[in-house]
């Protein structure tokens, strides 16, 4: 499910739906009784004999008889039907002059709406639904009934997701059990009518769904048992799932998802979990490993209420006795860590990378896929996000400006790889000695092909954007060499480690409000994933949620929905890419394909007060503003030029 205007009006849904007052509750069809292509309301095999039959009807019989209001109605639709839409906004007029009550009813409200959308077009028929299912001053039928036209509209295009979205937000404002428990029926058995991949990509596209709450609940259980029909060895990765949808869905049909559990583990036995976590507890790393142990204390808080949690052992990778300690917990399914590359090696070296199945957070593994995995974002990812930010601007081409070290030459090489991946274009790379900063100004000024003389402006690059790949420290050198030759209208882009020391630089903004780089964590997450983290860190010892707090929190939010029981290598692959389309991520998302991750980072802008998110159009209207100053200044020297 993309972003689309009509999904807007559905978070307008979400605000507007307040408190509903009890009323007798509806029936209705099953999904696929209504043609994809047809409109909703009367349909007559014959509009015109209809409209004739039923306009007699209204001008012979009595105002009050028990038919005239379903005579209203039918003249509305077959009036529509033949394209006569003044005629059927005068009969709608009509009917509501002759009944004051009409047009708080369904019937008078659903003819409305199918004039509407032949007359206006699907936007205003989607807007006018939303409103009426949001008016407090209505019977929760007539309600009800919109949204349910609604869902029925969008499961015929088909967008199943705002299907499935849309009956979310009447699931909450439904006024009772009774009414909740049909639509949990009726979003089941949605669910159960399409393919299994169909509903990984419904779960995969949606905003911020969580898996355990309905409606994502239900097409996570249909998907469930469609898995483990296909295969029975699926029980270990779907069971955590339909776990916490029994111990913590809030369901009005508990008893019955807690029946077919029940059922399941007599049948094929309970999915026993533990989790270990291999972290630097003490030396240099001590603090990024016990954030990273406070946000996984957080999950662990957060699950054990409703689910049964896996239990977590730490063991200090910088104790000389870690290497025992692994190996007294060999057999656990899963282990989180190591966070260095030097440990791991320990661990590969003492043979006991092959007794568990270790998600690394490292950004590169040996084996990835086969008999190692990742739980961390690599380099490839960083440089993918800042690419394809610059797409949403219209840049294609670009330079890179490397220090001639191995962080750069490296970084240099995976932007070269992924530019030709993703189409992008490199006109120019040009290194610089990073031990000899009076020689950088050379560096700028050869990408640029300035010449440095007074009153001349460098040609035209044939670039829109400068990849980075330095310190925040050095590139605040580097960036105002480019404005001394008067090229401001270049994006800047760095990689995520910019995020790590922005809140000790001094910033010289004017230099950066063209810059973009990656992170893989946001403070201003609004999600309720995001918002748990925060809470719970600061109810466990009043600390501030970061990046790897949230590395921590996600890993065992995780864990919890991969399992851990599969056979084999190529089961376990298949269940990372399945967790993670079920996964509310607090982190950037990320996602595996056979075994190997990666990541969608967030893009941010540097400021004085630290990094915030990219607002892509303020960048684009600030560098439009900028070619404008650009196109002046050479008018002027043009001018000065030919006045001398």
């Amino acid at each position: 499910m993309k972003i689309r205007p009509l999904y807007s009006c559905l978070i307008i849904l979400a605000l507007i739906f307040g408190s509903a007052s009890c009323a007798k509750k509806i029936v209705y069809s099953t999904p696929d009784a209504k043609s994809a292509s047809g409109l909703p309301g009367h349909k007559a095999a014959d509009p015109q004999k209809a409209l004739q039959r039923y306009t007699k009807y209204l001008e012979t019989s009595r105002v009050g008889d028990p038919g005239r209001g379903e005579a209203w109605r039918n003249t509305v639709g077959s009036a529509v039907q033949l394209g006569e839409y003044e005629l059927a906004e005068k009969n709608l007029q009509a009917w509501q002059a002759e009944n004051k009550t009409a047009t708080s009813s369904w019937d008078w409200n659903q003819a409305n709406a199918q004039l509407l959308l032949a007359r206006k077009g699907k936007d205003a028929y989607v807007g006018y639904l939303i409103d009426l299912a949001g008016r407090t001053d209505l019977d929760w039928t007539t309600r009800e009934a919109a949204g349910m036209e609604l869902v029925d509209h969008f499961w015929a295009i088909p967008e199943y997701g705002l299907a499935f979205d849309t009956m979310g937000f009447i699931y909450k404002a439904a006024p009772d059990d009774a009414t909740r428990g049909a639509l949990e029926a009726d979003a089941l058995r949605r669910a159960e009518s399409l393919p299994a991949d169909e509903l990984r990509k419904i779960l995969a596209s949606a905003l911020d769904a969580d898996p355990s709450a309905y409606p994502w609940s239900m097409v996570v259980w249909a998907r469930s048992m469609k898995l483990l029909t296909q295969d029975r060895d699926n029980w270990a990765a779907v069971w955590p799932s339909l776990s916490t949808i029994v111990r913590g869905g809030g369901l009005a049909n508990r008893e019955f998802f807690a029946a077919q559990l029940r059922a399941l583990e007599q049948e094929m036995g309970t999915v026993r979990q533990s989790l270990v976590l291999l972290l630097p507890l003490s030396g240099p790393y001590a603090q990024v490993g016990w954030k990273i142990a406070k946000g996984a204390d957080t999950a662990w808080r957060e699950s054990r209420a409703q689910t049964e949690a896996p239990a977590i052992k730490l063991i200090n990778t910088e104790s000389p006795t870690f290497l025992e300690e692994l190996r007294a917990v060999s057999g656990v399914p899963i282990i989180g860590g190591p966070l260095r590359k030097e440990i791991w090696g320990q661990i590969r070296l003492a043979g006991l990378h092959r007794t568990s199945r270790f998600l690394t957070f490292m950004p590169s593994v040996e084996d990835e896929g086969k008999e190692a995995w990742r739980f961390f974002s690599t380099p490839a990812d960083q440089v993918r996000a800042v690419i394809r930010g610059c797409e949403q601007l219209g840049i294609t081409s670009y330079a890179i400006l490397h220090p001639q070290d191995r962080f750069g030459t490296a970084m240099t090489d995976i932007f070269r790889e992924q530019a030709g991946i993703l189409g992008a274009r490199i006109s120019t790379i040009r290194g610089y000695d990073i031990q000899n900063p009076p020689t950088w100004g050379k560096a700028v000024a050869a990408i640029l092909g300035a010449s440095g003389a007074k009153d001349t402006l460098n040609p035209e690059p044939p670039f829109q954007a400068v990849f980075l790949p330095d310190s925040l420290f050095r590139v605040q050198q580097l960036a105002p060499l480019f404005h001394y030759y008067e090229e401001t209208r270049l994006i800047f882009l760095g990689p995520q480690l910019w995020g790590q020391s922005l809140n000790e630089a001094n910033l010289e903004t004017q230099y950066f409000d063209l810059t973009l780089f990656p992170g893989a964590w946001s403070t201003d997450l609004t999600s309720q994933s995001a918002q748990g983290l925060k809470r719970g860190m600061e109810e466990g010892g009043g600390e501030e949620a970061d990046m790897w707090a949230a590395l921590g929190y996600d890993f065992v939010r995780f864990t919890a929905l991969l399992g851990g029981g599969q056979s084999s290598v190529s089961a376990f692959n298949q269940a990372l890419a399945e967790a993670a389309s079920r996964m509310p991520w607090t982190l950037a998302p990320m996602h595996w394909d056979a075994g190997q991750a990666s990541q969608d980072l967030f893009l941010f802008q540097p400021t004085r007060s630290g990094m915030i998110r990219a607002d892509m159009e303020k960048i684009r209207q600030a560098r439009e503003q900028r070619q404008i100053r650009r196109e002046e200044r050479r008018i002027q020297l043009q001018n000065k030029k030919q006045q001398g």
